[in-house]
């Protein structure tokens, strides 16, 4: 398993923009420069937020580590103690929109802290299909299939990068317009907060919670998109998985001895792709955690606050607004991801009992092939227990959870 350093990781984002235009132009599908993840990783190990075995040897490096790690905490806790000092539930809501997706950013951070080695790992296992069962392979309809998935998690990457910087702006300009407020409501000691009393150290606090939550959005940008590439890749290797069962049938003039060899190398792919699936899930599953309870709590708070704040400030409701999209868009990218993952799992049995042929083999092969029809129909997902797994259905169940407690709240009110 290769282990970059920082110089690796920066050489690696220095040709992103050069490999994806190349991919971009081709004219006939060619072998990919390298799975997209890597420029995920790359980016974290840039932003410091990624101590695996080779960065971690690093002082410097660790150091800046638990650094950023504090910072957050630090910004989160002046937050939470901001919190009595809302005057009424518009204020209450948008600090605990904020506190939410701080929250949010510390869990996905610190897991990633924790998990990196077994992303490593994870990473590694991805490039199984070039490495181990077809090193060699210039297939046009595998290669088609993987330079479309490269293409959409770059594509995907570059659009939420600008889309986040976007976010960025709205959120950091805003409080320039309304002078004598930071990005966000905090409380900090002797009143640095505070413009009128302070206005030195009330600039110095702008440029550092915009630096800070800066740093803090592009860090979750790349989380996010490791584990949503983690989905797509996953679907892609089961995609694969479909092609090399199905050319299967097309062996009609080799042995039964040579197609069963065949066989089992695919079989050995489709238990890797469940081994990895397994093992994903347990290195994401504090992040999936977080990422569920934080889409609930901000869409719910979102919505709420925006019908709240309709007629009384227009500002904040727009505000509002833009911050429930900004779920809207995340829960969905990550359920429509896993959605590919349970979907594509399935066709592998469908893959399996359309061999040409097949009854007539042999009873041991024949019974391989129900083997593999039989654990196929228990499809793959990426799941964040103890809650649902990452699916449309799950999507429609937050969504009619969010409005069930929004019209609770309205009747309350």
């Amino acid at each position: 398993m290769a282990d970059v350093g920082y110089q690796s990781n920066l050489g690696i984002m220095r040709h992103f923009l050069d490999e994806f235009r190349s991919v971009l132009r081709q004219e006939t599908p060619g072998r990919i420069p390298r799975l997209a993840l890597n420029y995920n990783r790359a980016s974290l190990s840039l932003l410091c937020q990624y101590p695996n075995k080779k960065l971690a040897q690093l002082a410097l490096y660790r150091g800046i580590n638990w650094f950023i790690m504090c910072n957050v905490m630090l910004a989160f806790w002046t937050m939470v103690l901001a919190l009595p000092e809302s005057k009424n539930v518009i204020d209450l809501g948008d600090d605990l929109v904020w506190l939410s997706g701080m929250g949010l950013v510390f869990t996905k951070i610190f897991y990633m802290h924790l998990r990196c080695n077994d992303i490593d790992e994870i990473i590694w296992d991805f490039d199984y299909y070039n490495r181990e069962l077809r090193p060699y392979h210039m297939d046009e309809e595998v290669l088609g299939w993987q330079r479309l998935c490269y293409l959409a998690e770059t594509g995907l990457y570059i659009n939420c990068f600008f889309l986040v910087n976007f976010f960025s702006a709205a959120v950091f300009l805003q409080p320039l317009i309304s002078k004598g407020k930071l990005p966000f409501h905090v409380i900090w000691p002797f009143q640095w907060h505070r413009a009128d009393l302070h206005p030195k150290m009330f600039w110095i606090l702008y440029i550092w919670l915009s630096c800070t939550s800066q740093h803090n959005l592009m860090s979750i940008l790349h989380v996010d998109m490791v584990g949503i590439t983690t989905f797509l890749q996953t679907a892609l290797n089961l995609k694969l998985l479909c092609i090399e069962i199905r050319r299967l049938g097309e062996m009609r003039k080799v042995s039964d001895a040579r197609f069963h060899e065949e066989f089992c190398r695919v079989v050995r792919f489709h238990q890797h792709i469940i081994s990895l699936v397994k093992r994903a899930n347990r290195a994401f599953n504090g992040t999936f955690i977080a990422q569920m309870i934080a889409s609930f709590s901000l869409i719910s708070i979102s919505t709420f606050e925006t019908i709240a704040a309709a007629s009384v400030d227009p500002k904040m409701a727009a505000k509002f607004v833009l911050l429930a999209m900004v779920a809207f868009i995340q829960l969905s990218t990550w359920c429509i991801s896993g959605t590919l993952v349970y979907t594509q799992s399935l066709e592998v049995a469908q893959a399996a009992f359309e061999i040409k042929d097949w009854h007539t083999k042999p009873p041991e092969i024949q019974r391989d092939i129900s083997f593999v029809i039989l654990r196929a129909q228990k499809p793959l997902m990426y799941v964040a227990e103890p809650f649902v797994p990452f699916t449309l259905g799950t999507y429609m169940i937050v969504l009619k959870q969010c409005y069930r407690l929004l019209a609770l709240l309205r009747e309350s009110m």
